[in-house]
């Protein structure tokens, strides 16, 4: 039982006091109640459904540490895995190689190929969060057409399909694409438009990292809008945003064009994180002529070009966010350099910037991440405002004192969420209500989870908050600090977190859209 609670339920009305009764997984009624075996005394506090992070890379990281502890202390209690274009199932060909060696760095087998067996896997190993699972047009794409840089086949996209087709009947609930990736970034509309069809069949959710979120943004927003309406299907966009000062503003007329394709009654939405900056691998600032084929054939067209794509890099730096706008974030053989900026890194090493970032690629095999600075604060708070933009943290769960936490992380992984609360809700921007509905109603509704309110009979999610507390730690230069301010926290009946610590419990459900 949860008593004298300040109930925010999700559906964006306003809150009200009152005693919420839990039994088992389930929340069985929500007035005034007497009798309990527990109770929680949540006077003064809020009680709201358990937050959906959208948008989580979390497929790996859960297996290494399935405590979550940056999301949990973010109030999260379920995660949508497997975004832009990256999942971990099904696995077959050379894939099978390639996340060995991703395993192999955490010193975890391979135990699956299915995604059924990864399913299999995630419960045995259990987690304090549920899981829902999307599968990677990368993965497929690199499975059956390799790295090339051409249009599938009829065969090839028909391979595809199968594969698809499979991991949606074993319970995966939608694809998701990188298209700024290779070799997602090689695929056409129509490969795009094919596969998502597949995905309507099963009512499943097409996410996408769009073709572009600078110059091209707006076109990047039409092929979305084709997508949703060629496949009937229902479309998320991942992370919305207008990247380098040459594209602020343009939020304004895509969010319009979502806004009509809404009207059309398509069913689309996006999501964002509440931070400035972004954070992907350091070779996304290379020109794409240089991709194609393995890492070895790019990083010699590296070299064999090194001058021309130097010219490059500078005049995009002029054109966008500076070399002092780019932070180094994770750099395996050059951990001094994480934290630091291109900038700083060349004065120390007397180098060109542009130069030390191609030498970084080439040193790091082309696996080095970065977070740059190159959004603005009027878009961000557009989207926000957006009746249909929901909350995401973009990033693995972390545990501090583990494997997970040792490289630079953008702050969005410990308080993405906190932070739309502490900085948007406590200055007025908008409501406590509507920002609840954004974390919780919203992506329930996308996925059809019988979660993300608290109503009788559906899932006992709940997150239970000091409002005045409540705070996002982590920093750009300080990342890996747990949020404050949440009390308790619940996943499917079960406490994890009690008076703001978390428990060894791990009551997180595989969820499966079958």
């Amino acid at each position: 039982m949860i008593k004298n609670g300040l109930i925010v339920d999700g559906t964006g009305q306003l809150r009200y006091r009152a005693d919420v009764a839990i039994n088992q997984d389930k929340i069985v009624g929500i007035g005034e109640f007497d009798d309990a075996i527990e109770y929680i005394n949540a006077d003064n506090l809020i009680v709201a459904p358990g937050f959906i992070d959208i948008h989580s890379h979390g497929e790996l990281s859960i297996l290494v540490n399935p405590s979550a502890s940056s999301k949990i202390y973010q109030g999260i209690t379920t995660e949508v895995t497997g975004n832009c274009g990256s999942s971990i199932a099904p696995l077959s060909g050379r894939m099978v190689t390639k996340v060995k060696e991703r395993l192999a760095d955490y010193q975890l087998p391979l135990k699956w190929k299915t995604t059924e067996g990864y399913f299999e896997i995630l419960r045995q190993n259990k987690s304090a969060t549920n899981l829902v699972t999307l599968i990677g047009h990368g993965l497929l794409r690199q499975t059956v057409v390799g790295y090339q840089k051409r249009e599938a086949t009829d065969i090839e996209l028909e391979r595809m399909k199968v594969m698809l087709a499979q991991a949606l009947e074993e319970g995966a609930y939608g694809l998701s694409t990188g298209l700024i990736y290779p070799p997602s970034s090689y695929a056409s509309t129509e490969e795009l438009i094919s596969l998502a069809q597949v995905v309507a069949k099963y009512d499943g959710v097409y996410t996408t990292h769009l073709r572009s979120e600078g110059d091209q943004l707006v076109a990047a927003v039409e092929e979305a809008i084709t997508i949703a309406q060629q496949a009937n299907v229902k479309v998320q966009i991942s992370h919305h945003k207008a990247i380098g000062q040459q594209n602020w503003g343009k939020v304004n007329q895509t969010l319009q064009l979502i806004t009509q394709a809404r009207g059309k009654g398509l069913d689309i939405n996006c999501d964002f994180y509440p931070y400035l900056a972004t954070s992907t691998g350091l070779s996304a600032l290379l020109p794409s002529w240089i991709f194609g084929g393995q890492k070895e054939e790019v990083i010699a067209r590296l070299k064999d070009n090194y001058q021309q794509i130097i010219e490059h890099l500078n005049q995009e730096r002029r054109k966008q966010d500076g070399w002092e706008q780019i932070i180094v974030s994770e750099a395996k053989k050059h951990k001094g350099y994480e934290g630091l900026t291109i900038a700083e890194l060349a004065e120390q090493l007397n180098q060109e910037p542009a130069e030390v970032a191609i030498e970084l690629l080439i040193a790091e095999n082309l696996s080095t991440s970065m977070i740059k600075f190159s959004v603005s604060e009027a878009d961000l708070r557009q989207v926000l405002q957006a009746d249909f933009s929901m909350v995401g943290t973009d990033a693995i769960s972390r545990v501090k004192g583990t494997i997970l936490a040792n490289s630079h992380c953008h702050p969005r992984t410990y308080g993405s969420f906190p932070r739309v609360i502490d900085k948007y809700v406590k200055s007025k921007f908008i409501s406590l209500e509507s920002a609840i509905k954004k974390m919780t109603y919203l992506p329930a509704k996308k996925l059809g989870l019988q979660r993300g309110l608290i109503k009788s009979g559906y899932f006992a999610d709940l997150v239970i908050f000091d409002l005045e507390k409540i705070k996002d730690r982590a920093t750009y230069s300080n990342p890996h600090r747990y949020a404050a301010g949440v009390e308790y926290l619940i996943v499917n009946g079960k406490l994890v977190i009690k008076d703001g610590k978390q428990l060894s419990n791990l009551p997180g459900y595989v969820l499966t859209n079958n």
